[in-house]
């Protein structure tokens, strides 16, 4: 095989001085070779969609995703990002997520989680909902350290409270809220709800299950999450749910001090109140109000975890994970 070296491929003016290649071909280095670039220009990588990756690519393979605006890179097996460091509380970047979640809210739910309620009052508050669900209830508030805001106006945008971001995902069910910390800052928040429910302290007796403790989610980890069942089978009366998740990734350097720093929630279901805090660093915050129906009996640990799996494999998408 004959062998050609040159110590410099430069291009010709006709070409803008570029080394043109043509489609199909490939310009190789060898396995001692090395690229040197010293200039204050870029590299521009190949760029496109999911769906314009190559069809048989090989580890090492590297490109910019326009899906997610990421740099991507092949394993050998799969497609990794190459995320940045935990910015969620950006104003940019936490708008984007919340924009980029409450247009997909409406695919989380599943069977015991799918009860569409309706939104029936202001946006900071359920008058009814349907068939005495509430008694003007779902009152929610941003909590820190035990403090709590205002009510929250689910047709609002992001505000702050005691340093802590929130944002609701829009008054429509579900409803959704996210809240997210100063980043590298271990902080003790969460949400909380208040109000009077339908049931008058009729039917089940209020309780609460662990969804998930410190759990591996979509690829998020630690995942902690716990759900209230707070009013159930009140004759024709629909659950009333509160789910509260913690939610880090490795790639934020998320650490979670304790998943569950307050739960607590009243005995009585003619009373709305819930409360939950975790202590987390480079984490954000979810609840959403969810429901089974009328007279179907409590929402299990594995109907909870459909809804927050759903949740975080969009979340995941949003992220570039």
């Amino acid at each position: 095989m004959s062998e050609l070296r040159v110590s410099k491929l430069k291009g010709i003016g006709a070409s803008l001085n570029q080394v043109s290649v043509p489609p199909g071909n490939d310009l190789r280095i060898g396995t001692e070779g090395t690229i040197d670039m010293r200039n204050t220009g870029a590299l521009q990588l190949p760029t496109g969609n999911t769906g314009a990756r190559p069809s048989s690519p090989a580890a090492g393979y590297m490109r910019f995703n326009t899906d997610n605006n990421r740099v991507e890179f092949y394993s050998g097996s799969t497609w990794l990002s190459l995320a940045p460091p935990f910015n969620l509380y950006d104003n940019g970047e936490f708008d984007s997520f919340i924009a980029y979640m409450a247009a997909r809210k409406n695919s989380w739910a599943a069977s015991g989680t799918n009860f569409q309620y309706e939104t029936d009052s202001s946006d900071d508050r359920i008058g009814d909902a349907q068939s005495d669900m509430y008694d003007t209830g779902n009152y929610t508030q941003v909590r820190v350290s035990g403090s709590a805001s205002s009510n929250i106006g689910y047709n609002g945008t992001r505000l702050t409270y005691s340093g802590v971001k929130y944002a609701p995902l829009g008054y429509s069910w579900p409803l959704v809220a996210i809240a997210v910390a100063p980043v590298d800052t271990s902080t003790t928040y969460g949400f909380s709800r208040s109000g009077n429910l339908g049931a008058d302290g009729g039917g089940g007796t209020p309780n609460s299950i662990t969804v998930y403790n410190n759990a591996t989610v979509q690829g998020f980890n630690p995942v902690n999450a716990w759900f209230v069942n707070k009013a159930w089978n009140q004759n024709s009366d629909p659950l009333v749910g509160h789910l509260y998740v913690t939610v880090g990734s490795p790639s934020w350097a998320s650490s979670v001090a304790n998943g569950f720093t307050t739960t607590d929630f009243a005995s009585s279901s003619d009373n709305d109140y819930s409360q939950y805090q975790s202590t987390s660093t480079n984490c954000f915050v979810m609840t959403a109000l969810l429901s089974n129906g009328q007279t179907v009996g409590t929402v299990s640990v594995s109907q909870a975890q459909t809804f927050v799996s759903n949740f975080l494999a969009d979340a995941k998408n949003h992220f570039g994970y």
